[in-house]
């Protein structure tokens, strides 16, 4: 992915959090897709940042999925077994078997703390 096409992922995610997701919520993820992609700014290693890339283009299609979702649901269309699907929340339950580096619990364990923080 070019960086015109990174540009432009950052800029749609900044954009979905501010159309779709609760102002709690769209803080800290304003907060940390800011600091992932400005630690991603001078990565090299094509794999990597396709991979980055591609992790951060389905996390902006879940929140339009969701979003999506939502406003169904708000509309009515749906039954009222499904208010409980997890298709109408944002966000999803990490896998227990994920395997993760010590930077990423280390990164997991900093963003637990600050959503707990802005409970508070």
């Amino acid at each position: 992915m070019t960086t015109h096409r990174g540009i432009a992922l950052y800029r749609s995610l900044l954009r979905a959090h501010a159309k779709y997701l609760p102002s709690e919520m769209r803080e800290l993820g304003d907060v940390y897709v800011k600091a992932e992609f400005r630690q991603h700014q001078k990565v090299t290693n094509q794999e990597q940042l396709t991979s980055f890339y591609r992790e951060w283009t389905l996390y902006l299609k879940q929140i339009e999925e969701t979003a999506r979702a939502r406003e169904t649901l708000s509309t009515g269309i749906s039954n009222d077994d499904t208010k409980e699907s997890k298709l109408y929340q944002f966000g999803s339950d990490l896998d227990d078997n994920m395997e993760l580096t010590d930077e990423q619990k280390v990164q997991l364990e900093n963003l637990k703390k600050e959503a707990r923080n802005l409970v508070k």
